[in-house]
């Protein structure tokens, strides 16, 4: 299982999101591997999938918020749309 990154420091700073983003990508990309489309769009939206809500849970277990990590994981949802797109 791979280790999600803690916050740099507790509390706001800049780029905060940005590293959320960048501590849960990584599984992100290996769960949508075995999601269908439709969970990603619902994703993208805000709806996470089971599987997903669990990788928010993980992020807020090692120091991110809830909200920051489901907005990673919808933003990451949305970046794997675009990249599909251009394909």
């Amino acid at each position: 299982m791979l280790v999600l990154n803690k916050p740099r420091q507790s509390g706001g700073y800049p780029d905060r999101d940005i590293g959320c983003q960048e501590a849960v990508e990584e599984v992100f990309l290996e769960l949508a591997k075995g999601l269908k489309p439709d969970d990603i769009v619902n994703a993208a939206g805000g709806n996470l999938t089971p599987v997903l809500a669990d990788l928010a849970r993980r992020a807020e277990s090692v120091g991110w918020t809830l909200e920051e990590a489901e907005v990673a994981i919808a933003e990451l949802s949305q970046n794997l749309l675009d990249d599909m797109s251009s394909m």
